[in-house]
């Protein structure tokens, strides 16, 4: 059987409306029901993202340019630290992740960053979505990232500046790295966050 972390995934998350109007984001990792939901809890800056099994991650954005990420129980997860590029650092770990414009890093559909480990090798790219049309533009894949087809539907047009994200990561993430992914994407869609200056 191969190590899980070998394989790439594809996670998507989409802004979704609930039936009171709140704004949510649903990550996928393909068609089915969602395994984690962030939502904004009514205070501005303060996001929880909740997973299927009950698992939950804070993510707060604070006036100095500090994301800062815990756990359900309190505990510290990691801090991410947004200017011209952005920084993940790891509660215990140390530098986790480099946000950085990918080469075609803005168009009028989608933002594009690269996220490089703690060594600066390619981790995982991550799309913005800005347009429904933006879910269409897909990336090229070589022999060591997967392809999924079903990305590649459009979505409806909401009302509201970013649409998803779309993170196509390398390799499988450990438990650390897919939290503070994802709460980067909590952070930049709800949060409405640059993590490089082309976004700003």
């Amino acid at each position: 059987m191969p190590d899980p972390r070998d394989t790439s995934t594809m996670i998507e998350g989409r802004v979704v409306y609930s039936a009171t109007d709140a704004v949510r984001v649903a990550f996928r990792r393909g068609p089915g029901e969602p395994f984690a939901l962030g939502v904004t809890n009514g205070r501005s800056g303060r996001h929880r993202l909740t997973y299927a099994d009950g698992a939950i991650v804070w993510v707060e954005s604070t006036p100095a340019a500090h994301t800062i990420l815990e756990r359900g129980d309190g505990t510290a997860l990691g801090v991410i630290t947004r200017a011209d590029t952005s920084t993940a650092v790891g509660a215990t770990a140390g530098t986790l992740f480099h946000f950085v414009p990918d080469r075609e890093a803005v168009s009028a559909d989608l933002f594009r960053l690269r996220v490089l480990d703690r060594m600066g090798r390619d981790f995982a790219h991550l799309d913005v979505v800005r347009t429904a049309a933006g879910w269409a533009t897909g990336r090229s894949a070589d022999e060591h990232w997967e392809s999924h087809l079903w990305w590649d539907r459009s979505g409806p047009v909401l009302p509201v500046p970013i649409l998803g994200t779309r993170l196509l990561v390398r390799h499988r993430p450990d438990r650390d790295e897919r939290d503070v992914l994802l709460a980067a994407c909590v952070d930049i869609t709800l949060g409405l966050r640059p993590y490089v200056a082309e976004m700003m």
